[in-house]
């Protein structure tokens, strides 16, 4: 199997996460709609049912395109964005499997070979959609309002997406293919509803369908590689057969968050109160440090920590104009209690009674999901719990309002000891910690007519749709939006219901192959 990246997933190691320190915004504004009390659901079943009856799988770059554009510019004015430029594409690549690169049109008639997704990067670093180019998979699998996805990425947190997302590709297809029969099937049935009662009798007569509608044939047959021959009883003769029209409805878009509006990081000025001094510098606080304190202020609470008081409305005060806060924010940093408080609160953190942060000058600064849930029930949020991601769970909490720690961990080195059968083979492990802080579910009408030479066109009515979480990553960030990006954005929900190794790939210089044979941890109810 095929995979983009490389990163080992597992519960309760340490979190290691360093990297060479550049501050990036991520897209955010606050709520847009309230969602409604039960899930909308998308009858995904509809379209995939077209999709197996006609074999038609691919999603061109064009319309992926249009796709990119249509969700940027809608989400756009949801956070509330506000440009000079035009949002405009800049570059198309596609990628397959692990080689990414530039689209280029095809010429002629000929067949473009099936990829796995577009990126569509928008000019002036106004940030970057990945789309599928497969119908089987959801449409749109990450969106940035800012910044431009080049082919390095230094966020340990968005390689661990990008390892799951190829992953998740590929059984989104494995799980089509698995039930392609069926679907099918039900669309055949689906299309003779429609047809007329003398047709109707026809096919029943020809022992197609029985009396009931129910298909009677169910095996695949190939109409010179246009999928089943459901023409040959939609029309009533197959040279009848004209086109499918596809005709799409208006997106609608339900948005939660992003709640959390603070965007700290581990060094520069953050790591000012650690106690591991590295030359002229300090140890970084660590991931796990910024992902506890983010949660830690959008609560606002406890009134103090590790003695000394925390002013809440301070640290996270927003200057005007702005969508985010940092350290850097004119109101925080001409603050000298509200920015102390802040390094003060990500150095301590580390304590031994509360994360027990291993600080280093080169490997990062690490700690661990359990010594995380630790330090939440230390500051009184005591009936937080971990849990392995589930998507449900991921909903709800986001619906309540409560942001969600979250975990990933790679292998970096494997060693044993012992002799023969009494071997234990030990690991050491890098990774990051992060924060779940936003949900988004995007859903429109599909209409496909299929026309015939004769009188009649047939409809078949499916609604298209994907849903995404937000992750602050932790990574840092401008205020005003106005630097590369680095990953923190909206990424589609599912990619982490995946299972399995995780590859690496050259389309993101990912590195080395990393065994994801544990779940990502999530710690919720954090309130």
């Amino acid at each position: 199997m095929r995979k983009f990246l490389s990163i080992f997933i597992a519960a309760g190691l340490f979190f290691s996460c360093q990297r060479e320190e550049a501050d990036a915004p991520f897209a955010t504004d606050t709520d847009i709609s309230v969602l409604p009390n039960t899930e909308t659901k998308a009858s995904d079943n509809g379209l995939l049912g077209w999709v197996a009856l006609t074999g038609q799988t691919h999603i061109s770059a064009e319309e992926a395109q249009e796709t990119a554009l249509a969700t940027a510019m809608q989400m756009r004015e949801v956070e509330g964005i506000v440009t000079k430029a035009p949002l405009k594409i800049g570059s198309v690549e596609v990628v397959k499997g692990d080689t990414r690169k530039p689209y280029v049109p095809t010429k002629g008639n000929a067949k473009p070979e099936q990829a796995d997704v577009y990126i569509v990067n928008f000019a002036n670093n106004q940030g970057y959609v990945i789309t599928s180019a497969d119908r089987r998979i959801p449409s749109v699998l990450a969106y940035n309002s800012y910044g431009h996805l080049g082919d390095t990425i230094s966020n340990p947190g968005q390689a661990i997406l990008f390892s799951y997302m190829q992953a998740y590709i590929e059984e989104q297809r494995a799980a089509f293919e698995a039930n392609k029969e069926k679907l099918a099937t039900e669309a055949e049935e689906a299309i003779f509803k429609q047809l007329s009662k003398e047709r109707q009798a026809e096919l029943i007569a020809q022992g197609l369908f029985d009396k009931e509608g129910k298909r009677v044939k169910s095996k695949f047959e190939p109409d010179e590689g246009k999928g089943r021959k459901f023409k040959n009883f939609l029309c009533i003769e197959p040279d009848h057969y004209k086109e499918d029209i596809y005709i799409y409805g208006e997106w609608k878009t339900d948005v939660i968050g992003p709640l959390v509006k603070t965007l700290w990081s581990q060094e520069n000025d953050y790591n000012e109160k650690v106690s591991m001094q590295c030359g002229n510098n300090k140890a970084p606080v660590g991931c796990v440090s910024v992902a506890v304190g983010q949660l830690l202020a959008y609560h606002k609470k406890p009134d103090s920590v590790v003695g000394r008081k925390m002013h809440w409305d301070d640290m996270t005060k927003i200057d005007s104009g702005d969508m985010f806060s940092n350290i850097y924010s004119h109101n925080v940093w001409n603050n000298s209690t509200a920015k102390e408080d802040i390094q003060y609160l990500l150095a301590h953190l580390g304590d031994n009674d509360l994360l027990e942060m291993k600080y280093t000058c080169d490997k990062g600064s690490s700690s661990d999901v359990d010594k995380a849930l630790h330090t939440f029930h230390q500051l009184g949020y005591k009936d937080a719990y971990v849990e392995n991601f589930q998507v449900p769970k991921v909903i709800s909490e986001i619906k309540k309002r409560n942001p969600i720690y979250i975990g990933g961990s790679d292998i970096v080195e494997t060693y044993k000891t012992g002799w023969w059968i009494f071997k234990t083979t030990h690991y050491k492990y890098s990774g990051h910690a992060w924060v779940i802080d936003g949900y988004m579910k995007r859903y429109r009408t599909v209409e496909m007519h299929t026309t015939c030479d004769s009188p009649d066109d047939f409809l078949h009515v499916g609604e298209e749709g994907f849903s995404l979480v937000h992750y602050n990553l932790g990574w840092g960030g401008y205020k005003d939006g106005s630097s590369p990006y680095h990953g923190s954005g909206w990424y589609n929900l599912g990619i982490f219901d995946t299972n399995g190794d995780k590859e690496p790939s050259n389309a993101y210089k990912s590195g080395v192959k990393g065994n994801y044979q544990y779940r990502v941890k999530t710690i919720l109810n954090i309130k």
